[in-house]
C-alpha cells in the first residue's frame, strides 16, 4: 500500500483520515502544521499528499509549491 502524508490542523478531522487510511492498509504520516509536515518529509518523500490548504503556520500551496521544487527533476532550459 501508499505512504500518505495528511497535514490537517483540526486534530480530529486529521484523526479521522489517518483512521480512515490505516484502515484500509496505507501507512500514514500526520502534521498538524507545515512545520510539522516538513519534518514528516525529512525521512523521504510520500506517494501521497493530503494537504489543508489553510495551516496555522503557512498557506498549504506554498508548502505544496515547496514540495515540489524539491521533488522534480530539475530541468535544462538552455538547449531551447
Amino acid at each position: 500500500m501508499a505512504l500518505i502524508l495528511v497535514v490537517e490542523d483540526e486534530a480530529l478531522l486529521r484523526w479521522s483520515l489517518v483512521r480512515r487510511l490505516e484502515g484500509v492498509g496505507h501507512r500514514v504520516l500526520q502534521a498538524g502544521s507545515a512545520a510539522e509536515a516538513r519534518a514528516a518529509l525529512a525521512d523521504g518523500a510520500p506517494d501521497l499528499l493530503i494537504l489543508d490548504l489553510s495551516l496555522p503556520d503557512g498557506d498549504g500551496l506554498d508548502f505544496l509549491e515547496a514540495c515540489r521544487a524539491r521533488t522534480e527533476p530539475a530541468v535544462d532550459r538552455s538547449s531551447r
